[in-house]
């Protein structure tokens, strides 16, 4: 049986919500995004979660959110760019779905920030300091829990639609082995 899930990992501005929206679409499935889950159960912007409680609260929040989209089918989930960070949430993601990371160089992550209008102290673990020296802090630490994807995907030179075909195309190509076993 193919896997009914897809999990979107990946460092923050990657594309994960907008392709997932897209993919979503391209296989008829839900999408869901878990920092939009932590929000709506928390009742505030993630910046309030991590001004009340600190970057815990809101890692304990997002791993009942992550939790909660396992058990979920036909479904596309942007995950956070720290979602990655516990165990936990590696091992429920692998056992529950294909794992693609969505990557992109450091600068190209400051670029899509920059754009998006967005103002940078609204990524709570960039603010303060020289943002695009903590992006290229956080992703080192975090490339090789990223590189654990079944997939992972260059975004930097590519469109959202390329993107969400790459992933079809491979999502189904993985189908085919399983169902072929």
């Amino acid at each position: 049986m193919p896997d009914d899930r897809i999990w979107l990992t990946g460092f923050m501005a990657t594309g994960k919500s907008r392709v997932a929206r897209a993919l979503a679409a391209a296989l008829d499935w839900a999408a869901v995004d878990i920092d939009t889950m932590v929000t709506e159960r928390a009742g505030e912007p993630v910046r309030a979660i991590f001004a009340r409680g600190g970057e815990a609260a809101f890692r304990a929040l997002e791993a009942e959110a992550v939790q909660q989209a396992a058990a979920l089918e036909r479904v596309v989930i942007a995950t956070g760019g720290g979602t990655v960070l516990a165990e936990a949430n590696r091992a429920r993601m692998r056992q529950r779905g294909f794992v693609v990371c969505l990557d992109a160089r450091p600068e190209t992550i400051a670029a899509r920030i920059a754009q998006s209008g967005e103002h940078i102290s609204e990524r709570p673990l960039l603010a303060g300091g020289d943002p695009l020296a903590r992006i290229r802090e956080l992703k080192a630490q975090r490339q090789p829990l990223y590189d654990e994807a079944d997939l992972v995907i260059e975004t930097d030179e590519l469109t959202p639609d390329e993107v969400t075909h790459r992933i079809v195309q491979a999502y189904r190509e993985r189908a085919a082995a399983k169902a072929a076993q």
